[in-house]
């Protein structure tokens, strides 16, 4: 999800389907923009994808929001967060909102150690990626309610284009869907909806990189590859934690389009060499 893949990296030959960090932060902006907070706490992993997604979420709401105050900024390292030190430092910062980017096993620890002392009692989160079930399931009934995140609720999707690819799915696996499934069998050169959930082989070489601008399919719905930055348009989920039969889920979600939270043109050539689109 970096950015540095198709902007300050990005070359001819490479192309990013899901969304950039940039993408998923603009998909949380209006709600966090809504909440009218004025004193922010922001925790992120450290290393580039968090601390890129925490510089994105402080530039769009600075931008919105010129009063908001970041009253703390918590980065531990990855996969050694010390949530007990973590949750401490916001709670004397006093934040009204927190944006948290911490993930997986890190993030489990900072909920539950927050939840046991209060910290997201009356204040609103927003949250990176924590809709993903791969991110919920080990939570089970802690699931922190109301955090407003990106996701994937894989179990509520309803379009005929999801249903068929969940049910080949678990008929194939016989387990359920990981957050990283629709990304992983959707085929860049797919032009149209496939005959069947399985999507034909790329036959594009490095030698001849695949048109922009051109239309695909996935089990999400259709995406382009933009001409400017090799990136697709192809979406992400936003909606609220919630429980449903004692283990965490998506409520109140909708599906948020890539095209509406890509930066412009003029944004992108800030930060891709000239050279990349040779």
């Amino acid at each position: 999800m970096t950015d540095k893949i198709t902007w300050q990296n990005g070359n001819k030959y490479t192309f990013r389907l899901r969304p950039s960090t940039y993408m998923q932060v603009a998909m949380l902006m209006p709600d966090a923009i809504a909440a009218k907070k004025k004193r922010w706490a922001v925790v992120y992993p450290n290393f580039e994808y968090g601390q890129s997604a925490a510089t994105w979420f402080k530039e769009m709401l600075k931008k919105a929001q010129p009063d908001v105050e970041f009253v703390t900024e918590q980065a531990p390292p990855l996969g050694k967060v010390d949530a007990g030190a973590v949750v401490q430092a916001i709670d004397d910062a006093k934040p009204d909102a927190i944006f948290n980017v911490l993930f997986g096993g890190d993030l489990a620890k900072l909920v539950r150690e927050g939840t046991t002392r209060g910290t997201f009692k009356n204040r609103t989160v927003v949250s990176l990626l924590s809709g993903e079930p791969e991110y919920l399931d080990p939570l089970k009934d802690e699931a922190p309610v109301g955090w407003i995140v990106t996701g994937y609720p894989w179990d509520e999707i309803k379009t005929p284009a999801h249903t068929a690819f969940m049910t080949a799915y678990q008929k194939r696996w016989g387990t359920t869907i990981r957050g990283s499934a629709p990304w992983s069998v959707t085929s860049p050169c797919t032009r149209s909806p496939p005959a069947s959930p399985k999507p034909p082989r790329p036959t594009r070489t490095r030698s001849s990189p695949r048109s922009a601008d051109s239309s695909s399919y996935s089990p999400l719905g259709p995406f382009e590859f933009r001409a400017i930055d090799h990136q697709a348009t192809m979406g992400a989920y936003l909606g609220k934690i919630a429980l449903k039969d004692g283990k965490g889920t998506m409520s109140d979600f909708k599906y948020v389009d890539g095209a509406s939270v890509m930066p412009s043109d003029e944004e992108v050539k800030k930060l891709r060499p000239a050279a990349a689109m040779n």
